[in-house]
C-alpha cells in the first residue's frame, strides 16, 4: 500500500522531469499521460515490497511414507533489475522435500511471483529464495534454479538478445536436476 507521505511525493513529477531532461515534449498527447502510468507499471512491478507474502496452506501427509522430491518447473515471472529498473523476465524451477505438510501447488507460484516483485540482483535474489521456500514451505530440502532475460543487457550495454543468465541454490540434501525454459523463445 502506498502511504500518504509517499502520494505526496508525487512520483509522477519525477518522471516529467526525466522526459523532460530526455527532450521529449510533455504537451505531446501520446506522453500526456506517461508519468501517472510509469508509476502504476512501477508499483505493479515491485507490489512485492508493499504486499505482506501469500499465506501458505498445507495438507497433510496421508501415509508414512517418505514424500519428495516435489517438482514445479517454469514458474513465469516478471523482476527489474535493482540497478536500472529494467525488467527481468524469469523463469523459475523448485524441488523441495515436504516437511510435516504439502504446501498448496498454487501458493507455491505465488510466493515465487511474490519474491520477485521487487528490485533484485539476480544471483542474491535466487539464494534468498531458496530461504524463503525453505522457512515458508516447511520444507527439509530445498532447490531453486531460476533463468532470468534481463532487459538491461537485451536493450542496452551488450544488446545481446539470446542471453539466458541462470542461478540455482540448494539447502538441505536435495539431489534432483531442475531445468527452465528461456524466458524469451519463440519455441
Amino acid at each position: 500500500m502506498i502511504t500518504e507521505k509517499r502520494a505526496k511525493a508525487r512520483p509522477e513529477k519525477g518522471v516529467e522531469d526525466l522526459l523532460l531532461h530526455l527532450g521529449e515534449d510533455l504537451s505531446r498527447p501520446g506522453v500526456a499521460n506517461t508519468p501517472r502510468r510509469f508509476v502504476k507499471a512501477m508499483e505493479e512491478l515491485t507490489r512485492g515490497l508493499r504486499e505482506p507474502p501469500p499465506e501458505v496452506v498445507f495438507f497433510p501427509l496421508e501415509y508414512e511414507a517418505q514424500v519428495g522430491p516435489v517438482v514445479i518447473e517454469n514458474i513465469s515471472a516478471v523482476s527489474v533489475c535493482e540497478h536500472h529498473l529494467l525488467p527481468i523476465l524469469l523463469r523459475v524451477s523448485v524441488a523441495y522435500i515436504p516437511g510435516d505438510g504439502v504446501p498448496g501447488l498454487s501458493k507455491v507460484i505465488k510466493l515465487v511471483k511474490w519474491a520477485a516483485a521487487r528490485p533484485i540482483m539476480q544471483e542474491r535474489f535466487t539464494e534468498w529464495l531458496a530461504d524463503l521456500l525453505m522457512e515458508r514451505l516447511r520444507a527439509r530440502a530445498v532447490k531453486v534454479r531460476v533463468c532470468g532475460v534481463h532487459m538491461c543487457s537485451f536493450i542496452r550495454g551488450a544488446r545481446d538478445e539470446h542471453h539466458n543468465m541462470v542461478t540455482e541454490a540448494r539447502r538441505g540434501d536435495i539431489d534432483v536436476r531442475l531445468s527452465c525454459r528461456r524466458p524469451l523463445s519463440c519455441r
